[in-house]
């Protein structure tokens, strides 16, 4: 049925002028409805979906556009798919003259098929931004014990040193015995064989006296060696030890930045999720 359009309020003739206008500003393409305060006087279908709002259709009381019209608000609403083939959103607001009085409606129908992949896209962005946000933490934390332990190790590494060190000291005091001991047999030798027969028990004695010094000083330069031995390889360990605690400090740092990174992730897919959720 057709609608004699300059019968019609002029601003409802304005408006289906710029209807077409209106139509192309959306970001999609939408169904446009106008309607006066009995029927629709103007319908610009969507080439997604078609509504059942013909030209000329009478308007039911219990309709969208009339109960926006009866309040003189605005309205968003969610149609059902099983209405259209398709989930919409419409957005319906009333038409009023310059005194404020309602002589139509407007309403834009917006598929929501893109809405709502948007948002499964969103939450599912939000919920894998979440997971990696934690799992990136766990890996700081993990990172920041791994450190410690090693930092742990490094003291370790220096109190063996220092005691590889006193151990070196006390052979040293061990070896200077062995000597006195050694000079003390040579002496106690010499004065046995000035006293001829009655100091022969005493030269046994003082043989077995420096050959004591002297497997004390052969074990005291056995130890020292082994001592040297150990000594290259705690510092050895400690060299390694030091590189370690050093890339460790590095990762943890990189690792911080990162999750840091990454939780800023996270907050702007809970912030794209909110949007999404708003746009229905």
């Amino acid at each position: 049925m057709s609608v004699d359009k300059s019968e019609l309020h002029e601003k409802l003739q304005k408006l289906i002028e710029l209807a077409p206008i209106i139509k192309a500003l959306q970001s999609t393409d939408v169904t446009l409805t106008i309607s006066d305060t009995e029927k629709v006087v103007l319908q610009l279908f969507s080439s997604e979906f078609s509504v059942d709002y013909a030209e000329g259709r009478k308007l039911a009381p219990d309709e969208p556009m009339s109960i926006v019209m009866r309040t003189n608000k605005r309205e968003v609403i969610s149609v059902p798919e099983e209405a259209y083939g398709v989930a919409l959103r419409v957005i319906l607001v009333p038409v009023t003259d310059d005194n404020g009085k309602v002589v139509g409606c407007i309403a834009v129908s917006t598929s929501r098929d893109n809405q709502s992949k948007l948002l499964q896209v969103a939450e599912q962005f939000a919920a894998s931004s979440e997971e990696i946000a934690a799992s990136t933490q766990e890996l700081a934390s993990s990172a920041n014990d791994f450190n410690t332990y090693m930092q742990k190790l490094a003291e370790a590494q220096q109190e063996m040193t220092k005691q590889v060190e006193d151990t070196t000291k006390i052979l040293e005091l061990i070896n200077n015995v062995a000597k006195n001991t050694r000079i003390l047999g040579f002496n106690a030798g010499i004065e046995a064989a000035r006293s001829g027969e009655h100091g022969k028990g005493f030269s046994v004695v003082a043989k077995e006296i420096t050959k004591l010094a002297e497997q004390s000083a052969g074990s005291v330069n056995e130890i020292r060696n082994l001592l040297e031995q150990l000594k290259d390889k705690v510092n050895q360990v400690a060299t390694y030890v030091n590189d370690t605690v050093e890339v460790s400090s590095q990762q943890i740092t990189s690792i911080n930045e990162i999750s840091t990174s990454i939780q800023n992730i996270a907050d702007v897919a809970e912030d794209i999720e909110d949007m999404a959720h708003k746009i229905f």
